[in-house]
């Protein structure tokens, strides 16, 4: 004996592809390719129909793989179920002299099968069921990190009937050429509801490699405080680049918020709120709120402000919806409104917005002029992330 047959080979070009070669675990535990045509194959044993010493090796090409180390327990991405399937086992089928991978099992009974107790599981009648995916149904794509990655081949609409933060985790698991692809594919508001879900380290890799304009127009849909976090951790080139090309009103909201460190009220705070005159009548603003829809981010509450632009009152969008149509807005708010400085800390902002059980808590500077509101669902990201 030679050796022990640890892996095999394919091409990932084909839709069922060949085995290639068998990767032998030789004397001193040095791993051999040996190509398929030296393999004499019959059942369990496999024998060389040449001299082991006269074999020449198998090179390993640049989409070739190996079933154990890059398919056995991988994770599939399971686009249509929004969910990752692990292979337990593999579909090989003998075809003339060779033989070709035709599907993966992600069943319970592969797993079985595979640990030697599909027969024990039998015994006890237990039904189990074969899950089998076909593999020409499986793309083959490459990772950040030149890993392997497998995916369901899907088509485009399937995509978009995701929910953005599903389609951000399937962008997550895929090569930085692949996640770009995906992001071009849909218009910008809804690649930014996408971005916006991708973790801070590859949002600024998709954007080194998104064209500058197609990225301008996603930052332009982004909430302010998340495209702000991300042009903060760019270059000052690449940043002053993406902010020249984008709108100008939002390129210089965007502008302001990145004087303010990111540990504060200012750095974590949005510049979409809703504010209206405290001269201004229920009815009127209700017909406002109805412009601004899409520009506020949240319309938790709505606050008043004075001729000089000063914070002045507060109400909820419930009390303005029930109010009389005729009556203005500083006749029905909140006159003691609970608010942040700008150069708050972002943790006693969260201590702030959990104390009086707020939606959102505005941010002031020091002449009590209204900058922006910090999100409770900000407040949560920023727990989150302190946690992991």
């Amino acid at each position: 004996m030679v050796g022990k047959c640890k892996d095999c080979i394919i091409s990932a070009r084909r839709s069922y592809p060949v085995i290639n070669a068998i990767v032998l675990r030789g004397p001193h535990k040095k791993d051999i390719n040996i190509p398929w045509e030296y393999i004499n194959n019959s059942g369990s044993n496999i024998s060389l129909n040449t001299r082991f010493e006269s074999i020449k090796e198998y090179n390993i090409g640049e989409r070739d793989i190996k079933l154990v180390d890059d398919v056995f327990d991988k994770q599939l991405v399971d686009v249509d179920g929004k969910k990752i399937r692990r292979i337990n086992d593999l579909q090989v089928s003998p075809v003339n002299s060779h033989y070709r991978l035709i599907g993966v099992d992600i069943s319970l009974k592969g797993a079985l099968r595979r640990l030697g107790l599909e027969k024990i599981a039998s015994s006890l009648k237990i039904n189990l069921q074969e899950d089998y995916i076909d593999w020409k149904d499986i793309d083959v794509t490459t990772s950040r990190d030149n890993m392997f990655n497998l995916k369901l081949k899907v088509h485009e609409y399937d995509l978009k009937k995701l929910h953005p933060a599903d389609i951000a985790d399937i962008v997550e698991k895929l090569s930085v050429k692949d996640s770009v692809t995906i992001l071009n594919s849909f218009d910008d508001e809804v690649a930014a509801d996408i971005l916006e879900e991708v973790s801070q380290e590859n949002q600024m890799c998709l954007l080194d490699e998104i064209d500058s304009k197609k990225a301008a127009n996603i930052l332009n849909k982004m909430s302010p405080d998340d495209a702000t976090d991300l042009l903060s951790c760019l270059s000052d080139s690449k940043t002053d680049n993406l902010l020249e090309l984008m709108d100008p009103e939002e390129s210089n909201d965007l502008k302001k918020l990145l004087q303010y460190p990111e540990d504060t009220a200012g750095g974590i705070m949005t510049t979409e709120f809703a504010a209206v005159s405290e001269e201004l009548k229920a009815g009127e603003i209700v017909n406002k709120l109805k412009e601004m829809d899409k520009e506020a981010e949240s319309i938790y509450y709505i606050y008043a402000l004075s001729k000089q632009d000063n914070l002045t009152g507060v109400t909820s969008l419930k009390q303005v919806l029930f109010a009389d149509p005729d009556k203005p807005i500083r006749e029905f708010m909140t006159k003691e409104v609970i608010s942040v400085d700008v150069n708050k800390k972002q943790f006693d902002v969260i201590e702030t917005i959990a104390k009086y059980n707020l939606l959102a808590v505005p941010v002031i500077d020091d002449e009590n002029h209204l900058k922006g509101i910090v999100t409770v669902d900000d407040a949560i990201d920023i727990l989150l992330q302190s946690k992991f």
